[in-house]
């Protein structure tokens, strides 16, 4: 009887071991360093007012470049850190690529107040064709940069 018990707690210990352990490595994500070709990615992004203080993003693709293939592409915007060092997301919104014209567009509307600090995040398993083994790879396109032209644009 005491062993029996004995291997169903040692069962529960080891599980308990792998849920925790997952627990603090589920997600690693490395940003990628500059690169001169911007990591042979060929895009275009748009942004273009909405209805009650929205923004659509407008995200073309041509090529992806030394990063393909994409695991996800999203819209984000973090939070200021707080006191313990931690972010939290204030926008988080993923892109869905569908093909037209032998590019690959998709489209997202993110609050506008939150626009110049979003960015669009491009999560990879592969760079240069080598399957990244300490984590996921991750390439930031500031927004920023194309509030500029949206805004010199709908000015009259």
């Amino acid at each position: 009887m005491n062993i029996r018990l004995l291997r169903l707690v040692m069962g529960v210990l080891v599980v308990a071991a792998v849920v925790l352990v997952t627990d603090r490595c589920w997600a690693v994500y490395h940003q990628l360093p500059p690169s001169k070709d911007e990591w042979g990615l060929k895009y275009d992004v748009e942004l273009n007012a909405a209805d009650h203080d929205k923004v659509n993003v407008v995200f073309t693709l041509a090529d992806e470049g030394r990063l393909k293939p994409f695991y996800s592409v999203t819209v984000v915007a973090f939070s200021t850190p707080d006191s313990d060092g931690g972010r939290s997301y204030d926008v988080k919104a993923p892109i869905e690529l569908k093909a037209k014209d032998g590019k690959r567009v998709g489209q997202v509307q993110i609050p506008k107040k939150f626009a110049d600090k979003a960015m669009i995040r491009i999560l990879t398993l592969t760079v240069n064709g080598q399957r990244q083994t300490a984590g996921a790879a991750y390439y930031d396109i500031p927004l920023k940069k194309y509030l500029n032209k949206a805004a010199a644009a709908g000015s009259p």
